[in-house]
C-alpha cells in the first residue's frame, strides 16, 4: 500500500474516532499532496515525494514551535507537538548517531579525490536524503573532517 492511500485510511479512521487534532493534521496534508499534484499536472506523487512533503511541514512546525515557545503559549506548544508526532509516524525511520557516522565515514573513503568539505557534506546529504537530517549529516561531516 502506498502512501497516499495510507493517509486517506488513516483519516477515515480519525473521522470514525473523533480524533480532532489528528484529522485536522492529516486533511492538511492530504490538501498539500493534492496541491502538489495540481501543479505537476495531475500526476499522482510518489511516496518519495509525499515524504518530501511532510518532511518540510514537520521543518515549519518545528520552526513554529519555538516561535510558541519564547512566547510561552503553552496550548499552541502542545498542539504543534502532536502535530510533529502524528507526521513523523508516516516519516521513515532515521539513522542512530552511529549508523550516520558509519554511511558518512564510508562516503569519504569512497571519494578520496574530493578534498573541500562543502563538496563532501554535499555528497553526504545526497546520499543519505530521506534517511538522515540534512544538518546532522552536515554537522557529522564537519566534525570528521576537522578529526
Amino acid at each position: 500500500m502506498n502512501l497516499r492511500n495510507q493517509i486517506q485510511q488513516d483519516i477515515n479512521k480519525a473521522l470514525k474516532k473523533k480524533e480532532k487534532q489528528k484529522l485536522s493534521i492529516l486533511r492538511f496534508l492530504n490538501a498539500q499532496i493534492q496541491n502538489k499534484e495540481i501543479e505537476k499536472g495531475r500526476k499522482k506523487l510518489a511516496d518519495e515525494e509525499i515524504i518530501k512533503l511532510m518532511r518540510k511541514q514537520v521543518k515549519e512546525l518545528k520552526e513554529s514551535l519555538s516561535f510558541f515557545e519564547k512566547g510561552k503559549r503553552e496550548d499552541l506548544i502542545k498542539k504543534t507537538k502532536t502535530e510533529i508526532e502524528i507526521l513523523k509516524t508516516y516519516l521513515p525511520q532515521q539513522l542512530s548517531d552511529e549508523q550516520l557516522e558509519k554511511e558518512v565515514e564510508k562516503i569519504i573513503k569512497q571519494n578520496p579525490s574530493v578534498s573541500h568539505q562543502g563538496a563532501l557534506i554535499g555528497l553526504c546529504v545526497k546520499a543519505l536524503a530521506g534517511q538522515a537530517d540534512n544538518q546532522r549529516t552536515a554537522r557529522m561531516v564537519k566534525n570528521m573532517v576537522k578529526s
